[in-house]
């Protein structure tokens, strides 16, 4: 199988719960390493981004050394690669948050960028890791002329930079057009709650992705961290003589890692694992089930440098 990878490379300083920081690449290098590291040997992973030009031969010879990744598709930005600040000291519970602070992402791609690899792959995974990886009318385009699986995460749609460069949470008024027009759809909680200000909860926008007539989607991921995960699809259903689509919810529990080291990137993880598993199975229940695994195994592991473990 051939993997389309769609995403932006970024510098991450991460500091710790313990106020320690480290630096390490991120960004879609941790969907693109997982993805490389779980599929067969004859499977192909082709990350097709812009990076920034400072870190542009740093990138290509770092994925460079998985023999199943082709860095064809990596184009050189005008300009500087994207530098991420996540702040974990004030994290304490279930529902807290990271902080974030952000340099400016490169530019976004275009069909015209994409078009060339498309032809033979089975799959593509976006995941927006700046919100503006590629732009709305290259993912339309991608999407008419594109009719096998895309996996989406919706990731950092939702997250807007401000001059300081912190992130905040926003309402994209484009949800639909990205929510829409993917086979399966990934946010995490905190991504839901900012996707729209229609939506009042998680059934209600099910049912609009689910159930329209105008939407590809077949499935929907919610994470929730150290809670688990939901899994939203339709299914046929019986009351009585009555038979009827509605929406099926299935909740998963999150495997908890005793070694737990760092989260960073888990949803990036996930996402690849994800793709992998349901484009070999065509199951979401169980695909979903295997990346949970997987990405609670990431906990144990820090930075892109230690993914190797995953093998």
């Amino acid at each position: 199988m051939k993997f389309i990878v769609i995403g932006e490379p970024c510098a991450d300083y991460i500091i710790k719960s313990d106020g320690t920081t480290y630096k390490s690449y991120g960004g879609i290098l941790y969907s693109l390493i997982t993805l490389s590291l779980l599929s067969n040997k004859n499977d192909i992973v082709f990350p097709v981004m812009m990076t920034g030009y400072d870190e542009y031969e740093n990138i290509k010879n770092l994925l460079g050394r998985y023999e199943n990744i082709n860095t064809d598709g990596i184009i050189k930005s005008e300009l500087p690669m994207r530098q991420v600040k996540l702040d974990y000291t004030n994290i304490g519970g279930v529902k807290s948050e990271r902080l974030e602070f952000s340099t400016q992402p490169v530019e976004s791609l275009t069909y015209e960028q994409i078009s060339p690899y498309i032809n033979d792959a089975d799959a593509v995974l976006i995941n927006l890791i700046s919100g503006v990886d590629i732009t709305s009318d290259a993912f339309l385009e991608l999407r008419k002329n594109f009719k096998k699986n895309i996996h989406i995460d919706i990731h950092n749609l939702v997250l807007e930079t401000k001059p300081d460069g912190r992130r905040s949470y926003k309402n994209p008024d484009d949800w639909k057009l990205w929510c829409k027009n993917s086979d399966t759809l990934q946010m995490n909680e905190y991504e839901f709650l900012h996707i729209s200000k229609e939506m009042k909860n998680e059934y209600m926008f099910a049912e609009e992705v689910l159930m329209s007539d105008d939407s590809s989607v077949k499935g929907i991921i919610i994470t929730r961290g150290k809670a688990g995960l939901s899994g939203f699809t339709k299914k046929e259903k019986t009351f009585g003589t009555e038979k009827f689509t509605d929406i099926d919810k299935q909740d998963i529990f999150a495997i908890e890692n005793s070694h737990f080291i760092d989260s960073t990137g888990c949803g990036d993880v996930f996402a690849a694992a994800f793709t992998l598993d349901y484009n070999k199975t065509n199951n979401f229940i169980k695909s979903i089930h295997y990346a949970n695994r997987i990405a609670s195994y990431k906990t144990s592991l820090q930075g892109i440098e230690e993914l190797i473990k995953l093998k």
